[in-house]
């Protein structure tokens, strides 16, 4: 079980860290007063109290008396009652709190937004950083947020998490704002934010913000480049598509960056890739690389680069391949052979130890083969393993054991085949079948013994 809450907490990071960003989620609808005439709350300037669609947003004095509580006078439109608790009054801090109005024929409910005079509390007072950009890369600091659970942007947009606004010290203009990282939670005292790699090495200004507040974090932050890092890549590509993007940190417009693009059928092809903006270059494939999976190696000034390890570690033992160009979009794809034995383990950043397969190309035949298929839509009736002799391309079918291995607590799935007494030893080229499709061909020549 705790292995399971860790794996669920790795694949929420994985699906939360696609963005670097996360946007305020707007609610429907244009603002305007409906159904409430008035909403009153003792030492509370009308003013700081607004009416929308569906939500009344209280912005509280700095003198306001009557700390964590809030008793409202509710005047609606005539035909509607309100019997809500809140009405009795009520507690705001780290709460939701709405209202209901009722009448003959509508029900009208409100959330009730409370933003203290000093929403944001930061624990320690202004001071100057140096950052060295790198893949992890953190900006922390210790703050607490007063109010409701949810605060507003322009309007009726809620907001639930904080973020860190940088401004650049030389223009005067917003250059970033980065949302509090995916372990945020209101209930703790801290926050941290990741700087993405399209930062700008320069001087910033940065406050931490939370809906219309914000709070001064730093008035000197200071970021320098550190040294090239490479992104692990992975493209699925139609095979007229030639065009690509590679990510990463400390790009340079005056640097020498290549890849070598290549699978166990073409001779390597060397691709220049071109500086397009901070963390991302460009390259094009040669008419040489058709359909079927490629690897890609990256390389710096001639010198190959690895890439950084993630903390999204799902991509990294999906399989050894990066480049898969297919047919269509939904056409399977290959991406790891294995077997039984090969299982092993790794390590999350949370300490918790996950199995998994890596890919092999020396095959034992005294247990049965497993190859995970990236797929879409359900499994069908037939699924095959074809072998092709790569000497005599005489091909021999495999059909699927019934057995399935599984890692990820069944995320990624590995059908089993057993290899039949009439397949001799010797090297083979590998497709899959999967009802009416067909996978394109393996990247790699397996060895049978």
């Amino acid at each position: 079980m705790k292995r399971t809450l860790h794996l669920i907490l790795c694949l929420a990071c994985l699906c939360w860290q696609c963005k670097e960003t996360k946007e305020p989620v707007p609610q429907t609808g244009e603002i305007k007063k409906i159904n409430v005439l008035e909403f009153t709350i003792p030492g509370v300037d009308p003013k700081n109290i607004s009416i929308g669609k569906d939500l009344i947003v209280i912005n509280l004095p700095e003198n306001y008396a009557a700390g964590d509580y809030i008793k409202p006078e509710v005047i609606p439109e005539a035909g509607y009652t309100c019997t809500s608790p809140a009405l009795d009054g009520f507690k705001y801090e780290n709460q939701e709190v709405s209202i209901s109005l009722h009448s003959a024929n509508d029900t009208r409910n409100f959330n009730i937004i409370v933003i203290p005079f000093k929403a944001i509390q930061i624990a320690e007072p202004p001071k100057n950083l140096q950052l060295t950009l790198e893949p992890e890369t953190q900006i922390k600091t210790a703050i607490k947020l007063k109010g409701t659970v949810a605060t507003v942007f322009e309007g009726e947009k809620l907001i639930y998490a904080p973020k860190i606004r940088f401004t650049s010290k030389v223009t005067g203009e917003i250059a970033y704002e980065l949302y509090a990282d995916p372990n945020y939670s209101r209930f703790q005292d801290s926050m941290s934010v990741t700087l993405p790699a399209t930062i700008v090495p320069g001087e910033y200004k940065a406050e931490v913000v939370w809906g219309p507040k914000a709070e001064l974090l730093s008035s000197q932050i200071t970021v320098k480049p550190g040294a090239v890092s490479f992104k692990r890549g992975s493209w699925h590509m139609l095979e007229p598509d030639r065009y690509f993007e590679v990510n990463g940190f400390n790009f340079s417009p005056a640097g020498k960056y290549e890849a070598i693009v290549e699978n166990d059928f073409i001779v390597p092809e060397r691709i220049a890739l071109k500086y397009e903006k901070p963390g991302s270059l460009s390259g094009n494939l040669p008419e040489s690389i058709g359909l079927g999976n490629y690897k890609i190696t990256y390389l710096e000034n001639g010198k190959e680069k690895k890439p950084y390890s993630e903390k999204q570690w799902l991509l990294q033992y999906s399989g050894e391949d990066h480049f898969f160009i297919t047919k269509t979009r939904t056409q399977p794809i290959a991406r790891i052979v294995t077997q039984p034995s090969r299982r092993s383990s790794f390590e999350t950043y949370l300490n918790s130890s996950l199995h998994y397969f890596p890919s092999v190309t020396e095959i034992s035949r005294k247990e049965p083969i497993l190859v995970y298929s990236e797929t879409w839509g359900p499994t069908p009736n037939k699924i095959e393993l074809i072998l092709v002799d790569h000497r005599s391309r005489k091909e021999y079918v495999l059909p699927f054991s019934g057995s399935v291995y599984g890692i990820f607590d069944g995320f990624l799935s590995f059908p089993a085949f057993a290899v039949t007494e009439d397949v001799p030893d010797g090297a083979y080229e590998m497709y899959i079948v999967r009802g009416t499709e067909k996978t394109e061909r393996y990247s790699r020549i397996i060895t049978l013994r």
